[in-house]
């Protein structure tokens, strides 16, 4: 059953691009793992320095889970917590 993830991130002002490039290497590995179908950055219409959104489409929730554990993930994502004002707020959805 396909998962689908929300991950609503917070940037502090003034660090938006620095965590665009944070997260280029993680979004382009992410893309190119078994079972994932979609996995990108989005910010609201007509843009936002603060509020982005990463919208991930896995097959699988085993898929989503390989991915948690990769060696990508695990080295980039804390990473990311610099340049965030608050913790990343997560939902993850099941396909009806």
């Amino acid at each position: 059953m396909a998962i689908a993830v929300v991950c609503t991130e917070k940037i502090k002002k003034g660090q938006k691009e620095a965590f665009l490039a944070h997260m280029a290497e993680l979004i382009r590995l992410t893309q190119q793992e078994d079972g994932c179908l979609a996995y990108n950055l989005y910010e609201p219409e007509g843009g936002s320095d603060t509020d982005l959104f990463m919208i991930e489409l896995w097959e699988s929730k085993e898929a989503l889970e390989k991915h948690m554990t990769s060696e990508h993930f695990q080295r980039l994502v804390p990473g990311g917590d610099a340049f965030k004002e608050k913790p990343t707020e997560i939902r993850t959805f099941n396909r009806l």
